[in-house]
Parts: C-alpha cells; sequence; structure tokens
C-alpha cells in the first residue's frame, strides 16, 4: 500500500528521532565518564569502577529508554503539541528512564555510580533535545509535507470552536480545515471561513471526497458507538482520528494525548502493527507465560486438589470462545460455579450470586480462576493483552465496529480490565477494546500488564 504524503513523513520522523535517541546514548556516555573520570575527579569522591562495568549496560539503557521515551510519546507525530508540552514529555520521558535504570540496577544487584546516573540524565536533557531538533530537520528534508494537514471538524458547539481557532494559531504552517460537519439538524453557522460539508450521515463520503488527512470529533454529545462505527466504514487506513472529548479520559494514563486549546485530543491510532510488533508481542506471550506458569505450578496444583476433594465436578472448566479472525477455540478456567449451572449463562454479576462455589467466590475474587488461561496463551489461541473473548452467540450480535475486536488476538488482560472490569457495562467494555486494537503498542500492553497485577491486589470489580 503506498503511503499517503502525511504518513510517510510521520514514519521518517519516526525512525530518525529513534536512530537521534540511539546516538545519543553513547555520545553523552563517553561525555559522562570523561566529565568524571577526568575534569571533575579531583572535585567528586574516589571511584575505581571499570569502564567495561558500564559499557556493558548501555544496550539496557538502550532499550529502557527506547520504552520510557515510547511511553511518554515522542516517537508519535506531534503536529498540535507546543514547544513547551513537547519539553514536558521530555522531561517525563526521563524521570521514567531514571526510575527504570534505578530498579534495573537493584535487580541485577550492581552497585552503579549515582554520580554517574545522575549525570548522564542531566547531560542527555540538552543533547536529546538538540539531535532531536535536527532530527525533524533532516526529516522534513526527507519527507516534506508538500501540503499541510486536511483537517475536518465534526461538531458545531463550543468545543469545536475552541479547536479551530487553536487550529488557526498554530505556529508554522497551519494545517487546512477543509470543513465542519455538522452534528445535529439545527446547526447554525458558528465559524467564519469554515463552511459546513455535511451532516454526521454523509461523513463517511465527506472524509473521501475531501481527502482528509486528520479527522477531529469536537463534539461532547456525540455517541462512542456512532464515533466508533464511522472510523470503521472509513476504507482509507492512512488517517488520523482525534478525539476531543472525555470519552477515554479515564484512559489518558495509557494513551498518546496532545493538549490544543487547553483540551484533552486522544489520538485513535491506526491499528496496522508491523510484522516486527506482532512477532515481538508473541515472544513476550510465550516468554511470559511460560515463567509464570513455572512459578505458579504450585499454586495451580494446590487450587486443582482442593477442586478435586470438593467434588463440584470437573475441577476445570472449558467452553467454546471466539478468538482471532472469528475462529473458535476451548478456552479454560478453574470452575468457579456449581455444576449444575448452565455454561453459557450470564456470569455473575455479584459475590452473593448463588451459583458460584464457596471456593469460587475467593477465585473469583482474586482472579485466580483464569491461570489455565496460561495454557491458551503458550497455544496461540489467546494474548496475555487483548480484548476478553466472547460466546459465540454474543459475537453473532456484533454490529460492523464491534466485530473489530477480532482482528486481533483475544487477552487474558486488556483496557476493560484496568478501566473498571464488570463494574463497566459491556458496551463500554467494547469501546475501550476497539481503542486498544487502534493503538496497539507493546508499551500499552506492558502498562496494562503492570496496572491488572494492582488492580488484582486490590480486588475491584471481580466477581
Amino acid at each position: 500500500m503506498k503511503l499517503a504524503p502525511v504518513r510517510r513523513a510521520d514514519r521518517v520522523l519516526m525512525i530518525l528521532l529513534i536512530a537521534a535517541d540511539l546516538i545519543t546514548i553513547p555520545l553523552v556516555f563517553m561525555l559522562t565518564w570523561v566529565l568524571r573520570t577526568e575534569i571533575f575527579v579531583s572535585m567528586l569522591p574516589g571511584f575505581h569502577h571499570q569502564l567495561i562495568l558500564y559499557l556493558a549496560a548501555l544496550p539496557v539503557v538502550a532499550i529502557l529508554w527506547i520504552f520510557s521515551f515510547a511511553r511518554a510519546g515522542l516517537y508519535m507525530p506531534k503536529r498540535h503539541l507546543g514547544s513547551m508540552g513537547e519539553l514536558q514529555q521530555l522531561l517525563k520521558a526521563f524521570i521514567y528512564l531514571l526510575i527504570a535504570i534505578m530498579a534495573v540496577s537493584y535487580l541485577v544487584r550492581t552497585e552503579y555510580s549515582r554520580v554517574i546516573l545522575f549525570m548522564f540524565i542531566g547531560i542527555s536533557i540538552p543533547v536529546t533535545a538538540i539531535l532531536r531538533y535536527l532530527a525533524r530537520k533532516i526529516a522534513h528534508v526527507i519527507a516534506p509535507l508538500r501540503e499541510a494537514p486536511k483537517i475536518l471538524i465534526v461538531g458545531t458547539g463550543e468545543v469545536a470552536a475552541r479547536v479551530i481557532t487553536a487550529l488557526r494559531r498554530f505556529p508554522g504552517k497551519a494545517p487546512e480545515l477543509v470543513g465542519v460537519v455538522s452534528t445535529a439538524a439545527t446547526d447554525k453557522e458558528l465559524f467564519e471561513s469554515v463552511e459546513i460539508v455535511s451532516s454526521l450521515d454523509d461523513i463517511v463520503d465527506t472524509i473521501g471526497r475531501l481527502s482528509a488527512d486528520e479527522v477531529f470529533f469536537a463534539a461532547p454529545e456525540l455517541d462512542r458507538s456512532r464515533i466508533l462505527e464511522i472510523i470503521s466504514l472509513v476504507k482509507d487506513t492512512q488517517i488520523h482520528y482525534r478525539l476531543v472529548t472525555d470519552l477515554f479520559e479515564i484512559a489518558l494514563g495509557v494513551s498518546d494525548v496532545d493538549d490544543l486549546a487547553r483540551l484533552p485530543i486522544v489520538e485513535i491510532g491506526y491499528g496496522e502493527p508491523g510484522v516486527m510488533h506482532r512477532v515481538t508481542k508473541r515472544f513476550m506471550d510465550v516468554s511470559i507465560a511460560s515463567l509464570m506458569f513455572l512459578v505458579l505450578f504450585p499454586l495451580m496444583s494446590v487450587i486443582l486438589f482442593i477442586q478435586l476433594v470438593r467434588k463440584n465436578g470437573s475441577p476445570i472448566f472449558s467452553q467454546k470462545r471466539v478468538g482471532l479472525r472469528g475462529k473458535e477455540f476451548t478456552f479454560y478456567k478453574f470452575r468457579t460455579m456449581k455444576p449444575e449451572s448452565d455454561e453459557y449463562e450470564v456470569a455473575p454479576l455479584s459475590m452473593n450470586d448463588s451459583r458460584v462455589t464457596g471456593i469460587g467466590k475467593f477465585l473469583r475474587r482474586t482472579s485466580l480462576d483464569e491461570l489455565p488461561q496460561l495454557f491458551n496463551v503458550l497455544r496461540g489461541d489467546m494474548s496475555l493483552v487483548g480484548p476478553r473473548p466472547e460466546m459465540p452467540f454474543i459475537v453473532e450480535k456484533y454490529t460492523s465496529w464491534q466485530r473489530h475486536r477480532l482482528d486481533v488476538k483475544p487477552g487474558l488482560t486488556g483496557m476493560w480490565q484496568i478501566m473498571g472490569r464488570k463494574e463497566l457495562p459491556l458496551h463500554d467494555n467494547l469501546g475501550y477494546d476497539y481503542y486498544y486494537i487502534r493503538n496497539q503498542s507493546l508499551m500499552l500492553d506492558f502498562t496494562i500488564l503492570l496496572r491488572t497485577i494492582a488492580i488484582i491486589f486490590k480486588g475491584r470489580g471481580a466477581y
């Protein structure tokens, strides 16, 4: 597929930013080493470490650096983020990096010089800013945006007006506002020189007709299902979608957010991870699932033994679920409900459900009933992170945008689990899953895994 100019420019910029960061790491380290061992040696306490000790740690630092910067959103295109906003992201990334390096140093039980660590971080900040500035200049030469991005605004209220005003004041080459899509029959002309080009019913055709590069949903009253349906119907996968609303406000801790007109701009991404992402994700699934199985095998054996002694039917509950591309597979859990319960009944909505056994309440509360799904992960039916697999009769009722849940492997945990679990209604769960699919990244997976662990210890929303 041929990339649109805007999308190609974004990819070239991302590659150059990563290259700039990888150049920064050894450059800053050697500068730090010279300052510590040559220039400031008489001013600081004695230092007896060998250079090889730190050179061996640089590959680990590089990995932590890339993850920290990706977590802070510094490899994403930022056409609507001012210099102050980017500086804030840069400082946030270095805080992540500092914490990560100190944590890894503690885990490997190697005493590195704190003076070198803090000098490395301090010198990295200005050097990184300079090299990333040069990377942007080079990216503009290699893959220039010959035309300003064409932006279509959805909404005609106060929020949309603020977005349009902010875009017109954007420094440098301002984006081209190709029009406004009205969301109500009674819309009035609220914006000078911005034409209302269509109604919401015709938006899909309008996006293609105007060759929009970006679509801003700036109508807080617009139902989330309608937004996701529109995105799923547009065939052009090169378009940026940005949501100016509180739709995913609860998810801001794990998403990429721009700040425009003092409004949260949440990007609903492309949902097209490459081969390298899929290979790396599978490697992570197998590695972590294997480790978890080895560590938790004694606990799983105890649960299995208790289930056998209590004689509440088969200790392992199996059920048909729908996975990647609609393929059915056998899904495993520890049994938590009485054997006479219908396997396709609605799941318990409270801990007082009479169908749940005594040990089942404990297993569900602690999420230990999900442990047999490690077998599903190892077999490749599931991933550690992804939408929860649903039963066939539920999938049959999916709308067009809801069926996009089947574009990725189902997961042991996902956005739904960290945002509220069973405290959220079904349509909210599907919305979060769709957001995850459009914004897949290893950093997002890692964040979801960490937050899942915290939520399990709290026992929130588990029935």
